[in-house]
């Protein structure tokens, strides 16, 4: 490798400039082709500019290793051509002190043209290739750059009154400082800091971009005195100064390093089909990456329309064959949805993908691969559990398969419960007398059954409120029948043990439901909400399921594979308030989901 490398240096110094482009050109492409870098350096150019479109991050990607080739060809002919690199900046020089740059430009060369003007030694590290990384050194050593490979051999030349370069980029050490940099939280190395601020040297920001092929331009952008500020403080300040750089010149930058591997956030992206119990469920996954993850988690709420049917269709065939790495796809997608929502798409990252049905998987699953980035599914879908990282299926959804988690009920996790409690009992004046609450929902299959049911219900429910002294606390949902919420306000609203009668459509309360379920002793709900169901469960209250029709095949399951955690209460609707049943459902599928989101994160 050493003799190989010291005769393709002899050539590269012999050879004219245009062959050497050409050799770059090559280079380059063989960078592009290698599919993990490729995945890595995209993903971070999307996460620093997630308002470029595709097409101007491929542009910028392949700039990016056209110049990282040039970089390399010039670090073995840098005598060649270091006269034609512009020096700018040396006015804020108070002396020798700590230069710092990050991966940008030709940074080997920007250390052999400061070299030649001043006394000069930089932080390297050791590269894998023991005889490459002697090669290195030879050249380093050859222009008169002093080479050290931690903070203690660099102490001596800081004491010889050297400028002493260090990267402010890469090699962040255990415990280093979190800061912000293109709004993600990453770590970022502090030893520039320390150096500086133990020996009282100035700080000199550099920068090196391209002005042409073999031409550079070397600008230090300020002196910054290490005693005026914290070290959290200037750690900040050089990734502002360097983000505003990169965002100016974004193809002067090696995006094929993982700067963002360490970051300390995860952003979520839940993509809705505008369904509130799906966006439920969604939230509810979200909730427990929140508060078991030890990321901090953003997370964004993408509601998603199709242009018509058949790209529905489209959106299904493409999820189902495309790989898990492919940028192209958020092309499809502006033929698969509409303007606004694939506006949405296109000018965000996400390093996780929520989707719950089947609307919305398909998107979700092309989405993610755009971005080569994790996803999680929730209920059955078209496409087969394996095509997810993370597929959560309830039981009574009858999926079998190896890659999914199953849980019982709709997934449910319950939040700002105390908040919604209090308004609840404010807005309405909730004594402390023991209460029952109820939840009418609407018919599935026949209204007239429903309605009769209803009415023979709220009969015993008012014979069983005065026999026991129970309050009543009921609702409607948006669901149920103008006839039955007529006669719940006939029969309840003056009823002398009602407490609270809300019909959903007059009034539309977002704390109702959790403030109702919460004061009460126990909770009524028709038969027919899976949702509203386990969402009682996960509350901790006695569930009574009522039955005001005969239940489809869905819901039979559904109801037979929680049979353990509820009550049942069918005609004559014999209410009773003794050996009620208490769910467990919420506490199991909880350590579930804490134990699958690893997949996750």
């Amino acid at each position: 490798m050493y003799f190989l490398a010291k005769l393709i240096q002899k050539f590269f110094y012999k050879s004219p400039f245009c062959l050497l482009k050409f050799f770059a050109r090559i280079l380059s492409l063989i960078f592009f082709m290698n599919i993990r870098k490729r995945r890595t350096a995209f993903q971070n150019l999307k996460i620093a500019f997630p308002k470029k479109s595709y097409s101007e991050i491929i542009s910028i990607l392949k700039k990016s290793y056209y110049n990282f080739s040039l970089s390399l060809i010039e670090t073995l002919i840098a005598p060649r051509i270091y006269p034609y690199a512009q020096l700018k900046g040396q006015h804020y020089f108070k002396g020798p002190g700590v230069c710092i740059g990050i991966h940008a430009g030709s940074w080997e060369l920007t250390n052999f043209v400061f070299a030649q003007k001043y006394k000069f030694a930089v932080l390297a590290k050791h590269q894998k290739n023991k005889k490459l990384n002697k090669f290195l050194n030879e050249i380093r050593e050859d222009a008169g750059l002093k080479v050290s490979f931690n903070l203690r051999s660099l102490v001596k030349y800081i004491k010889q009154d050297y400028y002493i370069g260090l990267v402010v980029d890469h090699g962040a050490e255990a415990g280093a400082e979190m800061t912000n940099f293109f709004d993600q939280i990453i770590p970022t190395p502090k030893g520039a800091v320390f150096l500086a601020k133990r020996f009282k040297k100035y700080i000199y920001p550099c920068f090196s971009r391209r002005i042409g092929d073999f031409c550079h331009q070397i600008e230090f952008l300020g002196a910054i005195d290490p005693a005026s500020k914290d070290e959290e403080e200037l750690l900040l300040l050089f990734n502002q100064l360097y983000q505003k750089q990169l965002e100016k010149y974004p193809c002067e930058y090696l995006w094929q390093h993982k700067r963002f591997k360490y970051k300390q956030n995860r952003d979520v992206v839940i993509i809705s089909d505008g369904k509130l119990g799906h966006l439920k469920q969604s939230r509810a996954l979200l909730s427990v990456l929140e508060e078991k993850s030890k990321y901090k988690i953003r997370s964004k709420i993408i509601e998603i329309k199709y242009r018509n049917h058949f790209m529905r269709i489209v959106a299904n065939f493409v999820a189902n064959f495309c790989p898990n790495f492919s940028p192209f796809l958020i092309r499809l997608l502006y033929l698969i949805l509409d303007k606004d929502s694939y506006r949405k798409l296109a000018t965000n990252f996400s390093d996780i993908v929520i989707s719950t049905g089947n609307f919305t998987a398909p998107v979700a699953k092309i989405f993610s691969s755009s971005l080569g980035t994790k996803i999680a599914v929730i209920l059955r879908t078209n496409l087969a559990p394996s095509r997810f990282d993370l597929a959560i299926i309830p039981e009574h959804d009858r999926v079998f398969a190896d890659n999914l988690i199953k849980i019982k009920g709709a997934l449910t996790y319950p939040v700002d419960l105390d908040q919604k409690k209090d308004k609840c009992k404010k807005l309405f004046s909730l004594t402390s007398n023991k209460k029952v609450s109820v939840f009418i929902g609407g018919p599935v299959f026949d209204q007239n059954e429903f309605f009769r049911n209803v009415k023979y219900f709220i009969k015993q429910l008012k014979n069983f409120s005065k026999r026991k002294n129970y309050r009543i606390l009921i609702s409607s949902s948006r669901r149920t029948p103008k006839s039955v919420e007529d006669y719940i306000k006939r029969e309840l609203a003056n009823f002398e043990n009602t407490d609270v009668l809300v019909i959903a459509s007059e009034d539309n309360y977002d704390f109702v439901f959790e403030g109702f379920v919460l004061e009460s002793d126990i909770v009524f709900s028709s038969s027919e909400s899976i949702s509203m169901i386990s969402e009682i469960t996960s509350l901790g209250k006695p569930c009574v399921c009522t039955f005001f029709e005969t239940e489809d095949d869905k819901r039979k399951v559904f109801l037979n594979s929680i049979r353990s955690e509820i009550n049942f209460l069918r005609y004559p609707y014999k209410i009773r308030d003794k050996n009620l049943k208490r769910s467990k459902m919420f506490s199991q599928n909880r350590k579930i989901l804490e134990k699958a989101i690893e997949r996750l994160l």
